[in-house]
């Protein structure tokens, strides 16, 4: 079992719950989520073995190193890198902006947020420049502490009186109906952390066995129905929809009673702060490689200043003009656009693997 590949999609997981997903799937709850989570599930888990499968037959290479190994064509690589690489920081980006609105909002509403940002920007740009392998172990140390504490939180909620049944019956009984698009999207995106593999292929020096599919499966059904019927449970079938996230929310509605700190979504965010931390990290990491990867030959470095100056600004601009019901709705058909591009990059990757090694 490579514990590495397990932190990647671990990671893209403990992320799905806090931001976007959860209010996608219950916006969509009584129009298909349920369906659209059980469609997604085997679509996103083809796409995760297909590609992982590809990668790893070339063992310590990331794209960029396969690239100068076996693609002739020039505009071949700019093309793939480039969409790769949107996609990549599209989804940090997406992510930074909506944790400081998260932090805005619940933590420090008198702090300003370029403030906050700077703070975060700081440390990225920090670590998305390390060698991947140390970017990796930074992964592993944050899970290590974080992931039981978070673990024992979602004990709380499936354990505590104020969880309704019957508001999650209820919403199952919806199973039948026809899917959207949207709820499928979101719901494949829990798989998507095997993407950083185009990088993070480096730190995996062998084949991937079955049983890591198989707990990735597994904790893929656990993680999108707890992100969704949790709050359903505690809110309603009704209410959770007026929450802008409803897992903060939820969290709000629970107690350590014998804790220093009870109220826990005060706790909830500490952990959250460095796990999305680390998840941008990993997602503006890889773009940054695949950038350096594309011009591997006029590497200089004006050239990487002005790309890392070039993310600031993005990361500026979007949390001063994107208010959060734009990024929801911003989010979404990113989500979809995201699926799309997944598919026709996992398929052409497997196919060219299996020609080239065959």
């Amino acid at each position: 079992m490579n514990r590495y590949f397990l932190y990647l999609i671990l990671i893209n997981m403990i992320i799905n719950v806090i931001i976007f997903v959860p209010k996608i799937l219950i916006e969509y709850r009584y129009e298909g989520a349920v369906m659209g989570m059980l469609i997604a599930i085997p679509i996103g888990f083809t796409l995760a073995c297909l590609y992982s499968k590809a990668i790893t037959k070339f063992p310590g290479q990331g794209l960029p190193e396969i690239a100068d190994k076996f693609f002739k064509h020039r505009w071949l690589t700019i093309l793939h890198f480039g969409s790769i690489q949107l996609t990549a920081f599209s989804a940090g980006l997406i992510t930074l902006v909506g944790f400081i609105d998260i932090l805005t909002r619940f933590i420090n509403p008198e702090m300003p947020r370029l403030l906050l940002l700077t703070i975060y920007l700081i440390a990225i740009l920090f670590i998305i420049q390390l060698p991947t392998e140390r970017v990796m172990y930074i992964l592993e140390i944050i899970l290590f502490m974080n992931t039981p504490l978070i673990g024992f939180i979602v004990f709380k909620a499936f354990t505590s009186d104020y969880l309704s049944w019957d508001s999650i019956l209820e919403v199952g009984t919806h199973l039948f109906d026809r899917p959207s698009l949207k709820a499928i999207a979101a719901a494949s995106y829990v798989f998507s952390g095997y993407a950083n593999l185009v990088i993070f292929n480096r730190v995996i020096k062998e084949k991937l066995k079955v049983w890591n599919f198989i707990i990735i499966f597994f904790m893929s059904l656990f993680n999108l129905f707890t992100t969704f019927f949790i709050p359903i449970g505690f809110h309603g079938s009704d209410g959770a929809q007026e929450y802008l996230y409803p897992w903060i929310s939820t969290s709000d509605s629970l107690r350590l009673v014998y804790s220093p700190i009870e109220r826990v979504i005060f706790i909830f965010l500490m952990f959250y702060m460095s796990i999305t931390l680390m998840s941008i990290t990993m997602h503006w990491h890889v773009a940054f490689e695949l950038f350096k990867g594309t011009f591997r030959k006029k590497e200089n470095k004006k050239l990487k200043w002005i790309i890392l100056s070039a993310y600031c600004g993005c990361a500026v601009i979007a949390v001063m003009f994107i208010e959060t019901i734009l990024l929801n709705q911003i989010t979404v058909y990113w989500m979809i656009a995201r699926l799309g591009l997944e598919v026709v990059i996992v398929i052409s990757f497997s196919l060219w693997a299996r020609r080239r090694l065959a």
